[in-house]
């Protein structure tokens, strides 16, 4: 049997398949992901999904239960039904993860010019393995936060008009039509892709063309991005719809207008927008040391400033190259096209992130386009390969050596995800289980209960505001259910929380002392049985 000599083999595969197992190792070394957002609902909402339970459980996710859970499927399928030991998921996630370091590298070497093809590669490599140590980037490996899989989409979508403005000088309706079909996917995957998608749209207008030519790229590019949408989340707004009674349901409820969660407001994450004229300004400076300003945990990474410098640096200098009428006759080793596409498409995704989110792991394309853009207007202003090199090299080492990522909450890897045996909780059956421990992320315990069993959320961070058909059915469902199958699931049953006494207060309810511990590999759960009064 004879095999296939490497020479022979893709390059583009190669790469592939280096940064798939690299990246997958890099997975199992972090550990298993139990981040909050995997416990509250990556877990629950593909099993809502696939058993229909849209109605019969009272946001035991919280508002996030009506997430699209799509992307989460794989995911609950591998390890719900088929088993598989986390380990291998985390591996094989991981690698998943590891193909966004192949796209950066492919942009990076598709956007220079008269560059060796040896140099080309290892400006490439050196740009995708800065990738990995952002802060975002890093923490996410492996895990289903879905930041690091729905830029997949993105980075794709960006890679075919990088190759076709490179190679050919411009894209063909039919390749931007796929390009934004791509993106599309990944925006209704996640929501969060649309300022991306925004972006792309905004930033293609900077393609040399005719006026003709723009309008034709504009309209190919956002109906194909909408039918790519379609495919991805347009099942889950008809179930929203149905359901719910509004195709976007939990957001935009002002204008839709459900009568299940509260029309007074926007469902909106604000905590994180800039608080004053400064961090409007220099956001990305503050993030060079250690803060919470647009995260839960502590993090610092200082790429988004020295893109920042970059950026102020770029613009100077083509006022100046105006100004002075400079027209520079020597060879260029950056694809000005593809230069003129990515640093709009940067600029733009930046400010609606600040404006709209200001939540730093929504910039985690960013983050890996950083020293994409580094390489372009570094090698667009002075055109010297040796320089580029050269100072690529010291600009990486400082956002490798001077990140410090976010930590989710991983732990060592089980031969179970969860450690959950279903047996135990067969007494439960027909039974209805309260859960008022306010924003604790427990709704990953379902699936291991019996399907009859309805889990009812009285306390969360939102969709329980008073006079809700949310709220009154939940209100309901307790009132009907008899004491002896009425039940809680605490995580701290010796403390009671304000949350807790809210609840009990205004549901009149209270836990008993005869609990029952909720063995897994989490949290310290228990299950008390409820008292009416």
């Amino acid at each position: 049997m004879q095999f296939p000599r490497i020479k022979n083999i893709s390059p583009f595969l190669l790469w592939g398949i280096g940064y798939f197992v690299l990246v997958g190792l890099i997975s199992v070394h972090l550990g298993q992901d139990v981040s909050w957002d995997l416990r509250n609902y990556h877990f629950y909402n593909p099993y809502m999904l696939l058993t229909g339970r849209f109605k019969y459980d009272i946001l035991p996710a919280q508002i996030q239960t009506f997430f699209n859970p799509l992307m989460d499927v794989p995911f609950f399928i591998s390890i719900y039904y088929l088993k598989i030991p986390p380990i291998i998921f985390g591996f094989f996630w991981g690698g998943l993860h590891g193909l966004n370091l192949l796209l950066i590298h492919q942009i990076v070497y598709h956007s220079m010019l008269n560059v060796k093809n040896l140099t080309r590669h290892l400006l490439s490599c050196f740009a995708a393995l800065t990738g990995i140590w952002g802060a975002a980037f890093y923490s996410e490996i492996g895990t289903v936060i879905g930041d690091s899989t729905s830029s997949l989409f993105v980075l794709t979508s960006l890679l075919i008009i990088v190759y076709h403005l490179a190679n050919f000088g411009k894209i063909t309706l039919k390749n931007l039509m796929i390009a934004g079909l791509i993106m599309g996917l990944g925006v209704g995957l996640k929501l969060t892709v649309a300022l991306y998608g925004i972006a792309l749209i905004i930033s293609i207008n900077f393609i040399r063309n005719d006026k003709t030519e723009k309008l034709l790229n504009l309209c190919s590019l956002m109906s194909s991005m909408f039918a790519g949408f379609l495919i991805t989340a347009g099942y889950w707004m008809i179930l929203m719809w149905i359901n719910f009674s509004s195709p976007l349901f939990p957001f935009f409820n002002k204008i839709f207008k459900s009568p299940y969660i509260s029309t007074e407001f926007n469902l909106k994450d604000a905590r994180f927008l800039p608080r004053d004229i400064w961090q409007t300004l220099f956001y990305p400076f503050y993030f060079t040391k250690k803060q919470t300003l647009v995260a839960e945990l502590e993090f610092q990474d200082s790429r988004l400033a020295i893109a920042y410098i970059f950026i102020i640096a770029f613009i100077i200098f083509l006022l100046i190259k105006f100004i002075q009428k400079i027209n520079r006759t020597s060879y260029n080793i950056i694809n000005p096209s593809v230069l003129f596409l990515l640093v709009p498409f940067y600029v733009i995704s930046y400010l609606i992130w600040l404006k709209m989110f200001s939540i730093y792991r929504y910039l985690l394309v960013l983050e890996l386009l950083t020293p994409v853009l580094v390489i372009l207007i570094l090698g667009y202003i002075c055109p010297s390969r040796k320089v580029l090199l050269f100072l690529s090299a010291i600009l990486f080492t400082t956002m490798i050596t001077t990140a410090k990522p976010l930590d989710w909450w991983r732990i060592p890897w089980k031969s179970s995800y969860f450690g959950i045996e279903t047996k135990a909780l067969k007494k439960y059956e027909n039974k209805v289980i309260v859960m008022w421990e306010g924003s604790e992320a427990s709704a990953f315990v379902v699936p291991y209960f019996p399907p009859s069993t309805r889990f009812v959320r009285i306390s969360g961070n939102s969709g329980l505001e008073k006079g809700t058909l949310m709220q009154k059915k939940a209100e309901k469902i307790i009132k009907n259910t008899p004491e002896n199958q009425l039940y809680v699931l605490d995580i701290s049953p010796d403390k009671i929380n304000p949350e807790e006494m809210q609840s009990q207060q205004k549901y009149q309810l209270l836990a008993s002392q005869n609990c029952h511990k909720l063995s897994n590999n989490v949290a310290n759960y228990t299950i008390c049985p409820l008292q009416k009064l």
